[in-house]
């Protein structure tokens, strides 16, 4: 059985030790315990006046299995929106940046980038500017395509026409030597 239990905790996957992620935790925590404890003994016994009085232990169990339920179900769909936006690994790298500039900081070194409002906007602007570039490049690779076509349909009348002005031009011959 202890093997068990050492083969279970090993394959639970490893969460950064981050102060923040800590800390988001206790709230989640805090949180669940205000909203459960809402849900009080008390009320339920006033609800149920009749069971209160029969069976109160097991209407306090069953406030009890009710109270664990909401715990364990916003607990477990906390847990997943965490898994899901990996933000125990996010957290720890936040701290470790917030760590390193602080170290930086009291060392007197310069702040690594210039995050003045200019280069701020030059940087959201460069943004901006690569996707405009990368629509209008699709654009022009459509309006490529149209082009080809229209011009292959083009020389194709452009021929039609040709044929055809030189049987007119033929039929007028035909009709010069008839009327001569």
């Amino acid at each position: 059985m202890a093997d068990k239990d050492i083969e279970m905790t090993d394959t639970k996957p490893q969460v950064p030790d981050s102060v923040r992620y800590r800390k988001l935790l206790s709230v989640l925590d805090r949180s669940l315990s205000s909203v459960v404890d809402t849900f009080r003994l008390e009320d339920l016994q006033e609800i149920f006046p009749q069971l209160a009085k029969e069976i109160p232990t097991k209407l306090a169990d069953s406030h009890e299995q009710i109270s664990s339920y909401l715990r364990n179900s916003a607990n477990g769909d906390f847990q997943a929106i965490l898994m899901q936006y990996a933000m125990a690994s996010k957290l720890a790298d936040l701290d470790s940046l917030v760590a390193d500039a602080a170290k930086r900081w009291d060392a007197g070194v310069e702040p690594v980038a210039d995050l003045s409002p200019e280069a701020v906007n030059r940087s959201r602007a460069k943004a901006i500017k690569k996707r405009e570039l990368e629509r209008l490049k699709a654009k022009l690779a459509g309006m490529e395509t149209e082009n080809r076509a229209a011009i292959e349909h083009l020389e194709q009348q452009r021929r039609v026409l040709a044929q055809e002005q030189k049987k007119l031009e033929a039929s007028m011959e035909l009709a010069d030597k008839i009327s001569a």
